[in-house]
């Protein structure tokens, strides 16, 4: 139910309890979605409006090293940044729980076991049926038996949704009586008494103030504008979390890019192996990583590898994919001249293109496509590598600019330097590929992760732990020294795997759901 203003809110009738969600991406309509179909009323508050919008240039700045996602990887609109990724899901491994040696604060208060069954949760609602939630069936359909790579690595699948924007995913919920939608509100601060926060703060597009009440809080707004948040109302009166040291703290990003070409030794089985598959109508991409046994026994960081196809087409069939992109989620685009000019450099491939899809359930490579190995590695977390405030900035609707200080401690280097090494043995005696290693990356040169960039995984600023003395949110995700206010999604990881982050945010959603179930049939 889509609401114009605060006033127009329903009441809370016959004492129903009402959830407040701060934001509208991934974390925000997943938890709405399940509480709603669990009887609970929600109200879910969002900053942006129906169509697709940006963050202004004023409301954040970086300093230190580059970082290119908190410009162009975030999205203030309904769906949030789901409107601009292509919805691939990833899990965690067991290890990136576990406490590791040399990682700072590596320890989770919460055990793999305990999360992992909120994944097959979280497939469910994102339309992912349980047969095409485990790897082996699909890797059988293809390759009849599971590869089997030396030096601890081996071969996983990441999935991809079929609708990526969560305003679409969603769409049924965001119409029904129990979930109120409201846009184009911002949240600026909270209305606490004691440990409970009673209503969040809100102003609308005229300016004007008001606030919603409500009986649970809960912060789905994305890393940088939970930590922006929270550090504003720290700097008020009476704020339960303003003395805690660890608010915007550990800021992770994953650092991408190419780490290796990759030169055939037998490009049929290469492709066969690693190029998407297609399979029951979802799509499937091959990567290559370390095993769970192998990381458990080496306890370092978590890299992630996968395979990319580079030809003189590729640019042609990214405009046409964004096109599409654009199309359905009404973007706008630059020229109609240049889609035709994109659409005759494609002709050529569009048939074996479809035939690849359609009959052998593959995506078409060119054989003269050169292939890079290309690399997604998790980093140190860092106490430095913060977001703070400037305070001297006032930036949209009251809410200071947010400063980001990202940091590497630069041994990121050495993780990818074994994996590219490691990858190099293990395609060499399985008589695929070698791999020609930049020599800075072999040389294990710092300055080659100046070649790697952001990948809009941004975790961290709110991490969970066992207590206050060592991060922001509790194991249930309750901000420490509340009891009604919670924060969802990657800005709570100690640490950030090798994976994309946000699949992991919704198993801990599901998980959040059934918390704050288990407390309204108490209460």
């Amino acid at each position: 139910m889509l609401l114009k203003d605060v006033r127009s809110l329903p009441a809370r009738e016959g004492g129903r309890r009402r959830t407040v969600v701060v934001g509208s991406g991934a974390a925000g309509l997943f938890i709405a979605n399940e509480l709603v179909k669990q009887g609970h009323d929600v109200v879910v508050i969002e900053s942006g409006g129906v169509n697709l919008g940006s963050f202004e240039a004023s409301e954040f700045a970086t300093v230190g090293r580059r970082h290119d996602g908190i410009r162009i990887g975030r999205s203030r609109s309904l769906g949030g940044t789901t409107n601009l990724w292509g919805g691939q899901l990833v899990e965690f491994q067991a290890a990136d729980f576990a406490p590791r040696e040399g990682l700072f604060e590596s320890r989770w208060p919460i055990r793999y076991e305990e999360i992992r069954p909120y994944y097959a949760k979280a497939y469910e609602s994102l339309g992912i049926p349980s047969a095409a939630q485990a790897d082996a069936p699909v890797i059988r359909h293809f390759l009849r038996a599971e590869p089997r790579f030396e030096d601890g690595l081996e071969l996983f699948l990441t999935r991809w949704m079929k609708s990526p924007s969560f305003a679409v995913h969603y769409q049924s919920a965001l119409r029904g009586p129990r979930l109120s939608l409201l846009l184009d509100h911002t949240v600026t601060g909270f209305t606490t008494e004691g440990p409970a926060v009673r209503a969040v703060r809100v102003i609308g597009p005229t300016g004007a103030i008001e606030h919603v009440e409500g009986d649970r809080f809960v912060l789905a707004c994305g890393t940088i504008e939970t930590s922006r948040l929270l550090l504003h109302a720290a700097t008020g009166e009476r704020c339960p979390w303003a003395s805690n040291p660890h608010l915007g703290a550990r800021f992770q990003d994953h650092l991408g890019g190419p780490i290796a070409s990759v030169i055939p030794i037998d490009r049929r089985r290469l492709d066969e192996m690693f190029c998407t598959m297609v399979w029951s109508g979802h799509k499937f991409q091959p990567k290559i990583r370390m095993s769970e046994s192998a990381r458990t026994n080496e306890n370092g960081l978590s890299v992630h590898g996968m395979f990319l196809y580079e030809s003189s087409v590729s640019e042609n069939l990214v405009y046409l994919k964004q096109f599409l992109k654009a199309a359905l989620f009404s973007r706008r685009i630059s020229s109609v001249r240049d889609l035709f000019t994109n659409l005759r450099a494609c002709g050529r491939y569009l048939v074996p293109l479809m035939w690849k899809y359609v009959v052998d359930n593959r995506v078409f490579v060119p054989s003269t496509a050169k292939i890079a190995l290309i690399a997604q590695s998790e980093q140190v977390p860092l106490r430095q590598s913060r977001i703070t405030l400037d305070p001297s900035s006032t930036a949209s609707r009251e809410l200071p600019r947010a400063v980001l200080d990202w940091r590497l401690r630069g041994d990121e280097v050495g993780a990818l330097r074994d994996f590219a090494l490691r990858c190099d043995r293990a395609l060499r005696a399985a008589g695929l590929a070698r791999l020609e290693i930049p020599e800075r990356l072999s040389a294990s040169d710092p300055a080659f992760l100046d070649t790697l960039r952001d990948t809009n995984h941004q975790a961290g600023g709110a991490c969970m732990a066992e207590s206050e003395a060592e991060g922001v949110v509790d194991r249930d995700l309750r901000v420490f020294g509340t009891e009604n206010l919670y924060v969802a999604g990657a800005a709570t990881f100690p640490t950030s795997s090798g994976a994309n982050t946000t699949f992991t945010a919704l198993a801990f959603g599901a998980r959040l759901v059934d918390h704050l179930s288990e407390r309204h049939a108490l209460d």
